[in-house]
């Protein structure tokens, strides 16, 4: 990094080129004008998220979701408080909190607790995915039990992705990690997690590429499936498993998942190649796949919002969404229903056909007198 930063108080540092000469104030620029319009519409959609789910809780908290919930909440500091954050270093070319700082330690710890429960949330929930995809019904207890060991199983998965981060990065600061680069003091300090042993730099190498790894497998796994049933089960008797509302949980799945990978897929491929083969990049990859990563952080519960059917009609009731919406279907829906009014040939031929059976029953009348 340049030595000749830009300082504006003593928490804050700023880098104006890269390792490779490569000046960062233009690209910083153009990411905070994408942020001006990516953050605050992340936060307010995420706030309707949060209320949305509040009042929805004990409706659509069921054992299918549990995953793809959980992760969503894991992702609002991402979102919330992390979003703002950037925002403002955006604006400052860049600028990042100075390495050992407490303002340093507070950004490792919601940048990387929150991410790695995320990633372990989307892990199982990929896995779920597949189960369901195979056995709707997986997760049904049947009559005769007195539990499954898939949702058992499920819980389990739940408590080590959610509570394993929250223990071991804390752990971790205070053994054989810090914010600064031990290996070289003093070189330019960037805020992140550092390691001065070994061991730990390959356990943090596994644990961010093996969950990527793990959803890329069960995500192949689930294509394979839904090609075997299409092609090679077209010529036998095979009927159609799910409800509906089964096939709008797999939908929805499917397009959290896929939002997932286009998003992580560049940050991995870069940190890996950086990683492993030991290249220098330029900061303008590391930042501009850092902020796809961030997407995914601002906008994947959008898309609970709107492939759930009951979020997405609170959503149009609660805050007037679907308003005009609403009232141009239900007039389309009662134009369709009250059809073309009958032509005069039509009224009197109908005429003719009540006038008719009234002289029958008159007849009758006077017979029986």
């Amino acid at each position: 990094m340049n030595t000749n930063n830009v300082t504006d108080s003593v928490s804050i540092e700023c880098d104006l080129e890269d390792d490779l000469g490569y000046d960062l104030i233009p690209m910083y620029r153009i990411l905070f004008i994408l942020s001006c319009i990516t953050v605050p519409l992340g936060f307010f959609l995420n706030i309707i998220f949060i209320i949305t789910l509040t009042f929805l809780a004990k409706k659509i908290f069921d054992v299918n979701i549990h995953a793809l919930l959980l992760s969503c909440i894991a992702q609002l500091p991402l979102s919330l408080i992390q979003g703002p954050i950037r925002l403002y270093f955006y604006y400052h070319h860049g600028c990042s909190p100075l390495a050992g700082t407490p303002l340093c330690q507070l950004t490792v710890y919601l940048d990387y607790i929150p991410t790695q429960i995320n990633n372990f949330l989307v892990v199982q929930l990929s896995f779920e995915r597949l189960l369901l995809v195979i056995k709707p019904f997986i997760f049904h207890r049947a009559r005769h039990q007195t539990f499954s060991y898939a949702t058992c199983l499920h819980y389990v998965g739940l408590f080590i992705a959610i509570v394993f981060p929250c223990v071991y990065y804390p752990v971790i600061m205070q053994n054989g990690a810090s914010t600064i680069d031990l290996d070289d003091p003093s070189a330019t300090q960037t805020c992140d997690l550092w390691y001065d042993r070994e061991i730990y730099e390959l356990f943090d190498l596994l644990i961010t590429f093996v969950p990527y790894a793990l959803i890329l497998i069960a995500s192949l796994s689930v294509i394979a499936v839904i090609l075997y049933r299409k092609y090679i089960l077209v010529n036998r008797e095979r009927r159609q498993i799910g409800s509906r509302s089964h096939r709008r949980l797999l939908f929805s799945l499917h397009l959290f998942l896929l939002w997932f990978i286009l998003t992580w897929s560049p940050w991995v491929f870069y940190d890996f190649f950086q990683t492993v083969l030991n290249l220098t990049y330029s900061v303008y990859i590391d930042a501009i796949t850092t902020y796809i990563v961030y997407l995914n952080y601002t906008f994947s519960s959008t898309i609970v919002l709107i492939t759930f059917k009951e979020m997405r009609q609170f959503c149009f009731v609660k805050f007037g969404f679907g308003r005009s919406i609403c009232s141009r279907i239900n007039h389309i829906d009662l134009t369709h229903t009250a059809g073309p009014a009958p032509t005069h040939r039509q009224l009197q031929t109908i005429g003719s056909t009540q006038v008719a059976n009234h002289a029958t029953r008159n007849h009758r009348r006077i017979h029986v007198a």
